[in-house]
Order: structure tokens, then sequence, then C-alpha cells
């Protein structure tokens, strides 16, 4: 299955790029501690593994030009994922809570975080990917891979939440690894889906001595 395909992807380029993935999660939580930096970060960590996942020469400055460019965008990306997920939970709760219709709509709610966090998991790749960096684009065109998708996009899902659970189980891979892995994962699923497409190109072909 393709999905497990990628989730083999994953982990190779995480080990391939260990000391990398180590630096860019460090910095991503540096960031994040510092609060206002936390959108340039997540940029920063997300062009890395963009990079990683097109077979493209990767070192830590490319975290830095993440963080430099794609500000504006960025930064709104980066406010949604903050704020919408939440907002929906906690409307869920809300109404599934309560009786009749309303309980109904908690759970039409249920299934359309399902979709956010589906779409979601491809929104930064897309924007590092998009010949045209739009928003409204990306957000338009995550939605479509979603529901074209589903079952994949649900297993890369699954295997993101599975990582942040065994990672905050062993403790010191939420800080040293997760922020990383979760984007190489991500950024490696899309690429996936391109390759199917023949919008990006295949792995490349080790070739023997």
């Amino acid at each position: 299955m393709k999905a497990f395909s990628v989730m083999g992807r994953t982990l190779k380029s995480t080990y391939e790029e260990l000391f990398l993935v180590i630096v860019i999660s460090l910095l991503w939580w540096v960031g994040l501690l510092l609060i206002v930096t936390s959108p340039l970060a997540t940029m920063g960590v997300q062009t890395v593994a963009n990079r990683i996942a097109n077979y493209k020469r990767v070192n830590q400055s490319f975290f830095w030009e993440g963080a430099r460019t794609q500000t504006a965008r960025g930064v709104a990306l980066f406010l949604l994922w903050l704020l919408v997920p939440p907002i929906m939970w906690f409307s869920i709760q809300f109404y599934l809570d309560r009786q009749g219709w309303l309980a109904l709509l908690g759970i039409v709610l249920a299934w359309a975080m399902l979709i956010t966090l589906m779409a979601g998991q491809y929104m930064y790749a897309l924007l590092l990917q998009q010949s045209e960096p739009s928003l409204k684009l990306t957000l338009r065109n995550a939605v479509v891979l979603a529901f074209r998708h589903p079952l994949f996009s649900v297993l890369m899902l699954l295997f993101q939440l599975a990582l942040t659970a065994v990672s905050v189980m062993l403790v010191i891979p939420v800080v040293i690894l997760l922020p990383g892995m979760l984007a190489i994962a991500q950024n490696q699923a899309l690429i996936a889906l391109l390759q199917n497409m023949g919008l990006a190109p295949q792995p490349p072909v080790m070739s023997g001595t």
C-alpha cells in the first residue's frame, strides 16, 4: 500500500538526515518558546523537509532561508493550524452534549474536523511545492487531495499520530526528532501523491557498482 511505502520513506529519510533533523527540531522548539517566531520556525522546518522529500541538496541554511521567505503566508497558515482545530474540537464537545439536532450538528462537525486534519497535513508542503505560492490555492488543493485520496490521507494522519504518541512516551524524541519527522512525513505524503499524478520526480534509482 502506498501509505506504508511513504511511512518507510519517512523513517529512512529521518535516519539518513538524522543530525539535520535533530538540529531543525531543536530550532523549532526554540522558535516555539519565543512564541512570535513560531510561524517562521515552522516554515524553516517545512522547507528543509520539502527539499528532503524532493531529493534535493539540503543543509541547515535552508531552515533560515525558509524562515525568511513566505513570512506572511506562513504566519497565516500557522494561525489557521493554531486556531481552527481547537475551535472545532470545543464546538464538537459543546454540540454533542446537547440533545436533538444540535447533537447531530456535533457529528457533522466531527467529520468536518477529520477532513480538516486530513487536508491540513498537506498544506505547508503544498505552499512550498506549488509554482504559485498562493494560500487560497494551497487550501483548495489540500482539500481536493484529502477527498481524492481519503484512505491514504487517513493512514498518513494515523502514522503521524503514532509518531507523536511514541515520542511522548519516550520523552526525548519529542524534543530532538518529532518536529522534523512530522514535517518530513507531510512532505513525503504530498510528493508521493504528486508522483502518482506525474507532477513530481520519482525517487532516484541507485545504480549498482
